[in-house]
């Protein structure tokens, strides 16, 4: 490869027709004489595979198998003759397209859905046979469609998320509300809890309701943020001595107060 080209293994296995790993440091030596960064071609006796971009080059630089030392001025053609070329370099942004010439925007993505053809492998063994124009069997050829839940909800996250963790949204959402009980030790907050959980739910509202006893309140917003459900109400000690609660949006971070007896319409307006 050329010294600032990276190679891309999904050709290379395609290459060679299966798995390949990277040398390890002491494989390198064993096989070469050197270290990595002091590898190259001149003076080595196995099978050489170069990306394209190399193919006839001259006047080029390499390792001499050798710790710390290179060789200059190689010939490609004239110095390694029986190497042998093909497409192995990952593409970067802002190279050309082979076929428009634009631009190319490189980034990661993730697989959310997938086709595959089958071939006839599975129906000849099944016998799932179709009859021609001429009245004669033949298998027929199968191909699959598929969108892995998995994937959906991994596809989201990526681009729904901030540094404090996930942000849900409707309709992916697992839970429409977090309920955090801030100290579950205190009898108030314990029944005005339960109270909220079961009017939300005869609401028709999915509730998250975090009722731990031996954690604090800092780690139950931690993880109220982290899980990352569209609307958290906060009880605690405090606000009901209002006749209120806390309400937050997990995806603005913004806070307000509610009295009780307008929770209900407060978060159906929120959510609904």
């Amino acid at each position: 490869m050329s010294g600032n080209d990276e190679v891309n293994e999904t050709k290379l296995e395609a290459f060679l027709g299966g798995e390949i790993r990277a040398g390890h440091q002491e494989e390198l030596k064993e096989i070469t004489g050197a270290d990595a960064g002091s590898i190259g071609p001149i003076g080595f006796n196995y099978r050489i595979i170069a990306d394209l971009r190399l193919k006839d080059g001259n006047n080029l630089y390499s390792g001499a198998n050798k710790n710390d030392f290179h060789i200059g001025g190689i010939d490609l053609k004239r110095d390694v003759p029986n190497i042998e070329y093909t497409d192995l370099r990952l593409v970067e942004s802002g190279e050309p397209c082979p076929s428009c010439s634009k631009p190319i925007d490189v980034f990661k993505a993730i697989e959310l859905g997938h086709i595959f053809k089958l071939g006839t492998k599975y129906s000849e063994g099944l016998g799932a046979m179709f009859l021609d124009e001429n009245g004669k069997e033949n298998p027929i050829i199968m191909g699959s469609y598929g969108i892995g839940v998995e994937r959906v909800l991994a596809c989201y996250i990526e681009q729904n998320n901030d540094e404090n963790g996930i942000i849900w949204k409707d309709p992916l959402a697992p839970f429409d509300i977090h309920l955090l009980g801030l100290n579950m030790k205190k009898e108030a907050v314990v029944n005005e809890s339960e109270k909220i959980y079961k009017t939300l739910n005869d609401n028709g509202f999915d509730v998250l309701f975090d009722d731990r006893t031996n954690v604090q309140a800092g780690f139950k917003f931690s993880d109220a943020d982290l899980i990352g459900l569209p609307v958290q109400i906060i009880v605690g000690e405090r606000g009901l001595k209002e006749n209120q609660v806390e309400l937050k949006i997990r995806a603005t971070g913004e806070r307000m107060n509610v009295k009780l007896d307008e929770l209900v319409t407060k978060v159906i307006e929120l959510l609904r």
